[in-house]
């Protein structure tokens, strides 16, 4: 193979370089949970330590950032939705579910309710790619729940989670934890949601 023929390489970025990425990332989500999408970038830059020309040459513009913090969000919900889910009790991993979506947003104010609505006024039709995941784990639960007969055995699967994902993307949990805590916010949700979907005393539905 001669030298017009070696593939290229790429080289993993330099430990200061991915210092500096993360950090960006890092001043990004306090400023985006603190101020929203009207953060600017020149003060993520200034807190992250940076200038606004390195800021850009690890992300190409405020979209890319902001998808990019995005993308660090979603991961992180669906990995603790997944440890959640894991519950023995439906119940219990329901409600540790809302709990683990409510502490998104705690971490990543506005963004999560754009993540989870699926678009925003300068991400449209946006969403992570891994929100399919966390439809199908609040799904699962859900029907394990009819299954082992601790939610009501008429309940609608799609509609019940659709109805969820529908009250976090309202903004209610950022609403209710203004005038509370996050976890006091996370089971007032799971309160009123389980309350309608349990199975009710004597038996099944």
């Amino acid at each position: 193979m001669n030298s017009a023929e070696e593939p290229i390489r790429t080289s993993p970025l330099r430990s200061d370089a991915l210092a500096n990425r993360e950090a960006i990332l890092e001043a990004a989500r306090q400023l985006f949970a603190e101020k929203g999408l009207a953060a600017e970038i020149r003060q993520i830059a200034e807190r992250a330590g940076v200038g606004v020309g390195s800021l850009y040459r690890h992300f190409e513009s405020r979209e890319g950032l902001i998808r990019a913090v995005m993308e660090v969000a979603a991961e992180d919900h669906v990995q603790r939705l997944r440890v959640a889910a894991g519950q023995r009790d439906s119940k219990a991993a329901l409600r540790e579910m809302i709990h683990a979506t409510a502490g998104l947003f705690e971490r990543f104010g506005v963004l999560t309710e754009v993540m989870l609505r699926g678009q925003g006024d300068e991400l449209p039709d946006h969403r992570p790619e891994s929100f399919g995941d966390v439809i199908e784990l609040m799904a699962s639960v859900l029907r394990r729940g009819v299954e082992d007969g601790s939610f009501r055995s008429d309940l609608d699967v799609p509609v019940a989670t659709a109805a969820l994902l529908s009250t976090f993307a309202s903004g209610m949990l950022l609403a209710l934890a203004s005038r509370r805590t996050y976890s006091g916010a996370a089971d007032a949700v799971a309160d009123f949601f389980l309350a309608a979907i349990a199975t009710p005393q004597g038996g099944k539905v």
